[in-house]
């Protein structure tokens, strides 16, 4: 970089920034195999095969995302990434909710879960603190033909801007992708603001890119070349070359969209696939350090790619684990620091039956006859209400969670239909422990262990 590429951008604070600490304690594991169901089937599963962890599994990580970089940087993943996208804190001055109607017999109730927090006291200092030592993460873990993507809005966009010069240089700059909306607004004093700012620097000269494409207009395609080019200008294709204006994807708007999982600030999985296929290869890593709704992690399952995901909510880590169960993705791992709720003061109760199917084959019933969260008072009768899903290890070692089968719920409700016992067959052997993992609606999760007798 020449001298006149250096940029620096300077605030209260800032240098005592510069020099991480890595204090993440000894993690707890999760390994997730989707196996969803959500109801008792005709046909029980069974599961026969030993679990072997799969080569290059794809990560999440539950805590702060600049101790997880730099556990990644200790691991071996400095210049190791593909592609970062990041759709980080705006500093909005708001709080963001999930808001979740519970309805049971004489019970309904509308239950608001603080999601994340982007008012860094009103002030710009405390932002840019936080942001600064990331971005330098980042940039490390990027390798030399790399990519980051940073999603932000009118906020603060201009100030991280002049951070990613300072680290990567403006020569790095490649675009500043505008994606433009639609929706209702109440603006009385200035004009409605409907786009957000993507900004895309690479580590290198020789990133990856690949060309997008957006259909033709109805007109053009009617003209079916250009006439002021003339013949040899005939249509691609593929369609036009896209630009850096991106109007033709739309916010999650209705409430009842599919794609909706009524998370704050969840970005459509068009957006994301349109990055991801852009700058980055069918093998290719690819990385989202603030991973909400994990539509990173869903857009790189249908693309291809593998993929490290990482959120300081449980809210995200949980919301993201359903929806990469419920599609059936690859296995996946979760780490993190936070220790289970355990038995003894989690207000849950597990009960087994045993039932020998064959020689070799045993059939398990696994019942929830009681569960409880720690910040609701649920009625008794209506174990259901508040589990937003559940999760089964069938051969629990003591420590590491394998989630083996997943029990979802059939409709969007949350009320009493989630199933709460289901039958799985195993093969036959000497006494084991099974554990169920019960995820509630506030992203606190529960674990019993139970043990299943021999019937050799």
């Amino acid at each position: 970089m020449g001298a006149g590429d250096k940029i620096n951008l300077s605030w209260p604070g800032k240098e005592s920034v510069l020099s991480g600490q890595n204090r993440r304690a000894e993690k707890l594991k999760q390994m997730v195999y989707p196996r969803p169901l959500t109801e008792k089937t005709l046909f029980t599963p069974e599961i026969k095969e030993r679990r072997i962890e799969p080569d290059g599994v794809n990560r999440s990580f539950l805590g702060d995302n600049l101790e997880v970089m730099e556990q990644l940087i200790g691991a071996g993943y400095e210049n190791n990434i593909d592609l970062i996208y990041i759709d980080p804190p705006y500093m909005s001055s708001s709080n963001y909710h999930a808001k979740t109607v519970v309805e049971g017999k004489d019970y309904k109730k509308t239950i608001s879960r603080l999601v994340f927090t982007d008012t860094w006291k009103d002030d710009i200092n405390n932002y840019l603190t936080h942001i600064y030592p990331r971005l330098q993460m980042m940039y490390r873990l990027l390798k030399e033909n790399g990519s980051i993507f940073v999603h932000l809005d009118w906020h603060i966009s201009h100030y991280v801007k002049i951070l990613l010069d300072e680290i990567f240089s403006p020569r790095s700059f490649v675009n500043e992708i505008v994606w433009c909306y639609s929706g209702g607004s109440g603006a009385g004093k200035h004009f409605q603001r409907k786009h957000d700012i993507i900004l895309w620097y690479v580590k290198g000269p020789d990133y990856i890119f690949h060309p997008q494409y957006r259909p033709y207009s109805e007109g053009t395609r009617q003209r079916g070349l250009t006439q002021v080019k003339g013949d040899k200008y005939q249509l691609n294709e593929k369609g036009a070359n896209l630009q850096d204006w991106w109007s033709d994807i739309n916010k999650i708007l209705s409430p009842t969209a599919r794609e909706n999982l009524k998370f704050p600030t969840q970005k459509p999985m068009a957006l994301a696939e349109r990055i991801i296929a852009a700058a980055s290869d069918p093998d290719s890593l690819v990385a989202d350090f603030y991973s909400g709704s994990g539509t990173t992690a869903a857009a790189c399952e249908k693309l291809g790619r593998s993929w490290i995901c990482c959120d300081l909510s449980p809210l995200a880590i949980d919301t993201m684990s359903r929806r990469l169960i419920k599609s059936k993705s690859r296995p996946f791992s979760i780490e993190t620091d936070k220790e289970y709720i355990k038995p003894d003061n989690a207000g849950i109760k597990i009960e087994t039956t045993t039932t020998q199917m064959g020689e070799d084959t045993i059939e398990i019933n696994i019942f929830i006859k009681e569960f409880v969260p720690r910040r609701e008072n649920v009625p008794g009768d209506s174990p259901a209400l508040f589990i937003h899903f559940w999760e089964v290890d069938l051969d629990h070692d003591g420590k590491d969670f394998h989630s083996d089968i997943q029990v979802l719920r059939n409709t969007a409700k949350y009320d009493d239909s989630l199933c709460l016992d289901v039958n799985v067959r195993v093969p036959a052997r000497e006494s084991f422990y099974i554990a169920v993992m019960v995820h509630d609606l506030w992203g606190d999760i529960t674990m019993a262990r139970v043990k299943i007798e021999s019937m050799i």
